[in-house]
């Protein structure tokens, strides 16, 4: 789609509840035998392809003994993180950087950290599976579209197509719920939590049906809509999400922040003892009728302060849950009932969900009105769903009480998908 020339493609705002480097991490692990200099060579080639222009083509290694005692695999974990937040010139100009970790003998970590207004979460994936296919000597750099080529791309088309969206959405802005919130009190700081979701109840959540089909991170944002209606959020809410470019304009596999911010609204008034389902479809309702009236969240934002539905600084507001995710994203095999073959480099995630999330870091608290950022991530053969709030604005207690009905939801869906669902205001 090429209706009309931008001068960019819409910049990522990235995950709003991250410290304030502004980077991430993913990595992944492999066990058996692996070369360190064959490994740096195929980052080497990597870095040299035009698509991958900006990467480090050096590979930083990290010594095991640096680790320190404990769990080697938690002490990696610390790393990373601690690589993801030093300070942006640390790595002498190359922002995005692959490093390699040995856990032990025959197993090793390989991440990639990497800024946001750079690389995407599916970006890093790419880049992962990149090296390692140029370890094997697979790697094709014409796989990967060269960015340069979506300078002009216009992502909304015409100025009449654009125009639409925008009387849409002058109609849609009254129908989102205003939130009621108290006066803000001492400093505002951001905190952690972590819900596990073990493989088989996962399955239940995203096994429904619904125009989307299968996706875990609206079955998120269906299981917050009902349990924070529970705790008094208005029953037509806004949520918003990760929105990748690639699959909407079938932009094929190119590196960049392709993923933007979509507001959407999840209405569960009138329900009354619902199923799973119902719930879902509502979710998923809302999440196609902005994706249908997409605009670019920087020009969604212009256009609500211009309407007077949106107000600064918290031009957020409207939507303060965030959920973020990677459209079909990469899985282990355990994950997907496979083994790794007899002698051969078995190739995993490493920790992904505990390398998501503020975990109490005081970084850049958001100021548009954001409360709580949601992500979803592996951990062995469970999800995790990792919760970054703003204190006080979200009181520890009040994300406990969350997280008790967050279980309970779950359970009961994991026993019964098609049960109703309880009224949990009344526990």
């Amino acid at each position: 789609m090429r209706a009309r020339r931008s001068a960019h493609l819409p910049r990522s705002p990235g995950a709003l509840l991250e410290t304030g480097t502004g980077r991430h991490v993913r990595a992944l692990r492999t066990d058996g035998e692996l070369d360190a200099d064959r490994l740096a060579a195929a980052v080497r080639t990597v870095a040299a392809a035009p698509p991958f222009a900006g990467f480090a083509p050096d590979l930083r290694r990290h010594d095991a003994g640096a680790l320190g005692p404990g769990d080697p695999a938690a002490s990696c974990v610390a790393l990373l993180r601690a690589e993801r937040d030093r300070p942006a010139d640390h790595d002498g100009g190359a922002p995005i950087r692959f490093h390699w970790v040995p856990l032990a003998a025959r197993r090793h970590v390989l991440g990639l950290v990497a800024p946001r207004d750079a690389l995407d979460a599916r970006s890093l994936y790419a880049a992962l599976g990149a090296v390692l296919q140029a370890y094997f000597g697979r790697f094709r750099p014409a796989a990967y579209r060269d960015p340069t080529e979506l300078a002009g791309f216009e992502p909304v088309g015409t100025p009449t197509a654009e125009a639409a969206r925008r009387r849409w959405w002058t109609r849609e802005f009254p129908r989102y719920a205003t939130p009621v919130r108290g006066p803000r009190t001492g400093p505002r700081r951001v905190g952690t939590a972590r819900l596990r979701i073990d493989a088989r109840r996962w399955a239940a959540l995203t096994g429904g049906s619904g125009p989307l089909g299968t996706n875990g991170p609206l079955a998120v944002v269906a299981l917050l809509a009902w349990c924070l209606r529970a705790q008094g959020r208005p029953a037509s809410s806004g949520f918003a999400c990760d929105f990748d470019l690639r699959d909407y304009h079938a932009l094929g596999q190119v590196l960049g922040p392709l993923t933007d911010r979509l507001a959407f609204r999840v209405d569960v008034d009138g329900l009354r003892s619902p199923a799973f389902s119902d719930v879902m479809r509502r979710t998923q309702t809302g999440f196609l009728d902005a994706v249908v009236h997409y605009l670019p969240y920087p020009r969604l934002l212009d256009h609500g302060l211009r309407t007077g539905a949106l107000h600064p600084p918290h031009t957020a507001a409207l939507w303060d849950v965030t959920v973020h995710f990677c459209r079909n994203p990469p899985r282990s095999a355990r994950t997907r009932n496979e083994r790794a073959p007899a002698g051969g480099l078995s190739i995993e995630l490493f920790r992904e969900a505990e390398l998501l999330g503020a975990d109490g870091q005081f970084g850049a608290v958001p100021t548009d009105g954001v409360l709580l950022d949601v992500h979803v991530g592996e951990l062995d053969d469970d999800m995790v769903l990792v919760l970054d709030y703003v204190r006080p604005d979200l009181a520890e207690a009040a994300v406990d009480q969350l997280l008790d009905r967050l279980r309970q939801l779950i359970d009961q869906i994991g026993a019964d998908p098609a049960a109703p669902l309880p009224d949990l205001s009344q526990r």
